[in-house]
């Protein structure tokens, strides 16, 4: 088969098939990819799926030879991952979930259609015509200083109504249920408010479950300008001060709210990080790789202190040198559910005859 030189961004030359007549100035040849733009290209051909087709293809390919010597750790996949949670490998398993996984329960996030925004501006649009671009307002802790009989005989009472009654949990909840009741879950963080992974079926005891933004249920909801819950903090102390956590998985969340963006970067150096999403461009970057002032007078910056740790970075890793250098790492672009499934599906889980419904495993 012929072969063409092609020059990387660096500089280095690597060897990679033939270009087929239909690829463009941006193709990748070793993975059949059309990235679009040069930085794009620059940044996939310092990935480990790039560089370990390379290898693969190339073995003495100079790109390949050189990402090498970075001392990226080694990949994992699918179905190593799935592997390791049937056989129980892994033993301290941290869980973070947003939006993405209550939506498929049926509850719409803040911001879709028939959220709690459109709810905002159907009530409150006539009093308050700024909510109609930025409803986070009603829920600010500047609303509720300044209107706080609004606040409190309507505000409070819309947001303690504002959960899971009568939703059923997902695939997902069920899957942290599971996690639990292999003695394996240390916690789960979650944005959500709706109640849903303390729900009595899934039998997972309040204690592991930190709901870092309230609940709806009790009315604790955190408002825009105040300070996360200091119990935020103390979990993240005590699940990460002595570097056991050997899994985090990222369920649902695009990672913009701080500073609960930050916690997958409290994982220790060797940490296995998962990464669940829709659509991952949504997750790889957010606004905290420069200071600005955020939602009334919330100052975001590019680091934080979470748990015990004075100085964690808030900018996404996933697709960072540091990153990939620090963790392993698997970013799945797809249904948070139908990933949990593919799991419970997969040749390792069979074989261990995990029990599983159609909507998730089965809670004993």
């Amino acid at each position: 088969e012929d072969e063409i030189i092609s020059q990387m961004e660096d500089g280095t030359k690597e060897i990679v098939d033939q270009l087929p007549a239909s690829a463009g100035p941006f193709w990748c040849s070793v993975c059949d990819l059309d990235l679009q733009s040069r930085k794009s290209l620059a940044e996939h051909q310092n990935g480990r799926k790039h560089v370990k087709r390379l290898q693969r293809k190339h073995p003495g390919a100079a790109g390949a030879q050189k990402c090498l010597s970075r001392n990226f750790l080694p990949p994992i996949d699918e179905e190593e991952l799935f592997r390791g949670l049937a056989n129980g490998d892994y033993k301290n398993v941290v869980v973070l979930t947003g939006a993405g996984v209550s939506t498929a329960a049926g509850l719409p996030d803040f911001r879709s259609p028939g959220g709690l925004f459109d709810i905002i501006r159907n009530k409150f649009g006539m009093r308050f015509p700024e909510v109609q671009d930025e409803p986070e307002y009603i829920l600010s802790r500047r609303f509720a200083d300044s209107y706080p009989d609004i606040y409190n005989d309507e505000v409070l009472p819309m947001t303690k109504s504002y959960h899971a009654e009568g939703v059923e949990p997902t695939s997902t909840h069920k899957f942290c249920a599971w996690l639990h009741h292999q003695g394996v879950l240390r916690r789960v963080y979650t944005q959500n408010i709706d109640g849903l992974h303390v729900d009595p079926s899934l039998k997972i005891p309040e204690d592991i479950v930190c709901e870092c933004h309230g609940a709806a249920r009790n009315g604790s909801i955190v408002l825009y300008g105040d300070p996360i819950p200091q119990r935020f903090h103390d979990c993240c102390a005590r699940d990460f001060d002595r570097g056991q956590v050997d899994l985090i998985l990222v369920f649902g969340s695009a990672l913009q709210v701080a500073p609960f963006c930050g916690v997958p970067n409290l994982a220790p150096r060797g940490c296995v990080r998962v990464l669940v999403n829709r659509d991952l461009g949504d997750c790889i970057r957010n606004q905290f790789s420069r200071s600005a002032v955020g939602y009334y007078g919330m100052v975001s910056t590019d680091h934080a202190r979470i748990g015990k740790r004075k100085d964690v970075p808030l900018r996404p890793l996933w697709t960072d040198q540091k990153g990939n250098k620090k963790w392993r790492q698997l970013l799945i672009e797809g249904d948070c559910d139908d990933f949990v499934e593919s799991f419970f599906c997969s040749p390792a889980a069979v074989l261990k005859a995990i029990s599983t419904t159609r909507t998730g495993p089965q809670i004993k």
